[in-house]
């Protein structure tokens, strides 16, 4: 018996093995675990010409992890059309049936029976690209004869396999290619996972069919946006496991995330793919799967071919836009690019998601991960806490961090904390502090009742790790970790069960951002205690209420709404039957009711500060860009700075809100080109894409009319000519562009600067759009909002034309109502309009109703309903919201409107739970 040792380095390599034995042999016997088509091609010549040459073929392969393809599995069933050839499949779907293979089939041994003798390889080889061409694989020729011990051992083993394994056949591939489509629904890892159970949850698997459907259209980069603590690692070994890359490239910023990275894959993977480290200490280059930071990475680039890597993931990408991640990015060529971020952060004014190719196939946000119970819940309290005076400017900030640091402070926050500590768990507690100082003084202070430590920026990597460590064992004294700056990303303490608010966080966005620390499940950690210290800050208070407010389904949250929320504990965000509860004292209540009521949050100031918390969160040295406020639970409400005066002019744009503000650095445009800004802004969010493929058109260097319309309608199937000429005419009006004959121009001169905030702006706007309606056919998407003009727009109609309540379009009648009458209105206009039940909506014409509205009224098809509870609300026009389809019964005439008829809205959808809560508050 002889034996030689080959690589895919070695002088005669696997590939060339495996052809030059299909080329001589009598027969051969395969047993592979994994088969891809583009590693087939490399042997299917040789395999066909053999089988066509009468050699007996006999191989057996699997649907192990998914990983076989239906392409490759059709070859060989085409293949079976001949009498010398079959193929058995080990389909995992059946193994309950024989309870066979319950560690998973994976096997690679080829068996070749030559005039002379047996050659029998066997090793890590399977039949991908990448095992035959490039991988690091060991594999071991034997050359025996028949009767040798070895060879008479591998043949009873795999004639064993072949009697426990199915016949290919055209319905097996059928069922196979079915589960294939499901997979992600009906995932079943059967590894030991120990005391982890491995599968997508929900919201995972969502995520990663909306992954599998953006490649399915040929994408080939994508941007995954997820609340802090859902899961965002084992997402993207999911999507991994589902895409079967023979390699895979991990880049982070940060390495101590990094082999905690590595071991989440391991976990999702099993044995089936090796993960090695590249960095500073460790470069384990021929492991399948790479983890590696991208300063290590960055170094090493000339060390790697362009190919290298099928499948590439960048962790935390909003630092994507750094030199060193563009450098990675720009030089690798994979089939598939992932980004991974909780916010689509950058690090400068470039545009991340442009980066990903604009492609946000899901976003993942706070209050959903709660519903479908990604993350715990939290309990919050809002503590008044007498003894600080939270109202200190900031000139007062070393005595109000003295205040809150006293011995008398924190024995009261002692007493909280027992309060409403868990019973019979150790405390693991983060706390927020506002620098080193207070964190030292409450460290030291709380001390007397706990074990504190506390950390900063100053604190090295591997310190930092054994304070996390610390606090979540069971077995370590560690309490309390008082912390400045330095949880803002990818820190990962899953144990925390408490989180102090002890400083002054007058920012939602950051309050959102902190409360996501504590949020990770863990065991026996059924929800997170939140520790609010908000003093006698009732300022402060409001953006707490406005940050909680924000995880409600309403989008427009006016003063009333939000007043009812704090009366009420928030208990109408709906989040109380997942275990949310939210406790402020009365008083507190009633004060931070008194202080809402008196604030205009649409003044200057609270947008300006909105702007510099946004800003800072990004930790962007320029403005954000448009982009920069798409998918963020941060992100303030853009459309919001586009709609407020600033002294007496109005914004009508982010360019003005800048401008307004005095932001530094901003372009200097001309009155023509702000023009143009202005009216593009205006009709933001879009309700259809028209007018921003026009402008697009015109940037990318199209003029002619009839060639911008043959582009628009490749874009658009069904596209009329209408159309175009509807979005042109509001153009020019717009001082948007200019026409004459068949060229079209954009307004204002053709700048760099100028070009590229259109080009920031029209990818927002076509980026929401896709976002909202990528998925429907249908004009309206219920209980969204919309503005009068952008009805009118949607339905060809001149969206200046927005004075009256009612309109009519091919047979369709448009209705916008308002629940609640402006007290200045005259008497006729107070119409008596509102819901009569969830599905039944009670809406009166307008006085001395003439004959032929009356008839328009009664052959109406449908009636689409528009309802918004007040007009407008500290200077700003609200939304109506589109509560659906209805037809119009049971009309009366009501003697005491001046002829006016009433009727009932029978609704084709009744309310959703939310709005019925919502509107019923207007009573």
């Amino acid at each position: 018996m002889e034996s030689r040792f080959l690589t895919n380095y070695t002088e005669t390599t696997f590939l060339s093995t495996i052809q030059m034995n299909l080329r001589r042999c009598k027969s051969f016997a395969f047993s592979v675990s994994f088969i891809k088509k583009a590693g087939l091609v490399l042997l299917a010549k040789d395999i066909s010409a053999a089988i066509e040459r009468g050699a007996k073929g006999r191989i057996i392969t699997s649907t192990y992890q998914n990983f076989t393809d239906v392409e490759s599995l059709n070859y060989f069933l085409s293949l079976a059309q001949h009498p010398n050839f079959e193929c058995h499949l080990d389909d995992e779907c059946f193994h309950d049936e024989k309870n066979y293979f319950t560690n998973g089939f994976h096997s690679k041994g080829y068996i070749f029976e030559l005039e002379n003798g047996i050659e029998m390889v066997v090793g890590s080889s399977n039949i991908t690209r990448y095992a035959l061409l490039k991988n690091i694989e060991w594999d071991l020729v034997v050359n025996c004869e028949h009767d040798t011990e070895a060879y008479l051992d591998a043949m009873n083993e795999f004639e064993s396999l072949w009697n426990q394994t199915y016949e290919l056949s055209q319905d097996r591939i059928k069922e196979y290619s079915t589960k294939l489509s499901f997979a992600i629904e009906h995932w079943d890892m059967d590894y030991d996972m120990a005391d982890s159970d491995i599968k997508p949850n929900y919201m995972q698997r969502k995520a990663l069919r909306e992954l599998n459907r953006y490649r399915a259209i040929g994408q080939e980069r994508a941007l995954v946006i997820s609340a802090t603590g859902s899961g965002k690692t084992y997402l993207a070994a999911f999507d991994a496991l589902n895409f079967n890359p023979d390699r895979l490239l991990y880049i982070v910023h940060e390495g101590s995330i990094l082999k905690k990275s590595l071991e989440t894959f391991q976990k999702v993977f099993g044995g089936s793919k090796t993960c090695g480290l590249y960095n500073a200490e460790v470069k384990e280059t021929g492991e399948d799967f790479l983890f590696s930071t991208n300063v290590s990475m960055c170094r090493s680039l000339e060390l790697f071919d362009k190919k290298e890597f099928d499948y590439i993931i960048i962790d935390e990408c909003h630092h994507a836009v750094a030199d060193s991640y563009r450098k990675i990015i720009d030089y690798f060529e994979p089939e598939f690019l992932l980004g991974l971020t909780a916010t689509e952060n950058r690090m400068d004014n470039q545009d991340v998601v442009e980066i990903f190719g604009n492609n946000i196939p899901y976003e993942l946000r706070l209050r959903d991960a709660i519903i479908n119970d990604l993350i715990v819940p939290f309990h919050y309290y809002g503590i008044r806490d007498e003894l600080v005076d939270y109202g200190l400017t900031a000139s007062g900030e070393r005595r109000l961090i003295s205040q809150i640091s006293t011995p008398e402070n924190c024995e009261f926050i002692h007493q909280q904390i027992e309060k409403h500590r868990m019973g019979n768990q150790k405390l693991k507690a983060l706390a927020f502090c506002r620098n080193i100082q207070h964190a030292r003084m409450m460290a030291d202070n709380l001390g007397d009742y706990y074990h504190t430590a506390f950390l900063s920026g100053k604190n090295k990597t591997g310190e930092r790790i054994r304070a996390y460590n610390d606090l979540q064992d069971e077995n370590r004294d560690l309490e309390i970790l008082f912390a400045v700056d330095i949880l803002n990303e990818g820190v990962d303490i899953p144990g925390v069960n408490m989180v102090l608010f002890l400083r002054p966080t007058e920012s939602s966005t950051i309050f959102l951002q902190q409360l996501g620390r504590g949020l990770r499940k863990y065991t026996n950690k059924p929800y997170v205690t939140i520790l609010d210290f908000i003093g006698n800050s009732y300022k402060r208070s409001v953006h707490i209420a406005l940050a909680l407010g924000s995880l409600s389904r309403n989008s427009i949250l006016e003063k009333k709404l939000l007043k009812f929320m704090v009366r009420n504990d928030f208990k109408s965000l709906g989040l109380d039957k997942y275990g949310v509860e939210v406790h402020i004292d009365d008083l507190s209540k009633e004060e931070i009711i008194d202080k809402i009521e008196s604030e205009n949050f649409n003044r200057i100031n609270y947008l300006k500060m909105d702007y510099q918390n946004f800003k800072a969160y990004l930790k962007t040295p320029s403005y954000p860009s448009h982009m920069d406020y798409m998918n963020s639970d941060y992100a303030p409400n853009l459309l919001k700075f586009m709609k407020i005066k600033i002294g007496a002019k109005k914004t009508n744009s982010y360019y003005g809100f800048l401008k307004g503000i005095e932001e530094e650095g901003l372009p200097v445009f001309s009155e023509e080109q702000i023009a143009c800004i202005n009216y593009l802004s205006s009709l933001l969010p879009l309700v259809r894409e028209h007018e921003y493929l026009v402008i697009r058109n015109l940037l990318e260097g199209e003029s002619s009319l009839s060639r911008i319309e043959a582009n628009i309608r490749e874009e658009i199937p069904g596209f009329k000519h209408e159309q175009l000429e509807h979005a042109l005419r509001f153009l020019e009006e717009g001082f948007a562009v200019k026409i004459e004959a068949d060229e079209v121009q954009l307004c204002g001169e053709r700048e760099q600067e100028y070009e590229a905030y259109l080009q920031d702006l029209f990818n927002y706007g076509l980026t929401q759009y896709e976002a909202r309606y990528a998925d429907t056919k249908e004009d309206f998407l219920l209980w969204q909002d919309y503005r009068q003009d952008q009805v009118l727009l949607k339905i060809l109609e001149n969206p200046k034309h927005n004075q009256y309540g009612t309109y009519y379009k091919d047979g369709n009648m448009y209705v916008f109502a308002g629940l609640k009458k402006d007290a200045s209105l005259d008497e006729h206009l107070k119409y008596n309009d509102k819901f009569l039940s969830p599905d039944v909506f009670q809406w009166e014409s307008i006085a001395r109703i003439s004959a032929k509205d009356e008839a328009l009224q009664r052959t109406a098809k449908r009636v689409l309903v528009f309802v918004r509870k007040v007009s407008a609300e500290n200077g700003i026009t609200l939304p109506y919201i589109y509560v659906g389809t209805g037809h119009l019964e049971n009309p009366r005439k009501d003697v005491t409107t001046n002829g006016s008829i009433l009727y009932d809205i029978h609704m084709d959808n009744p309310l959703s739970q939310e709005l019925q809560e919502d509107f019923q508050w207007m009573e």
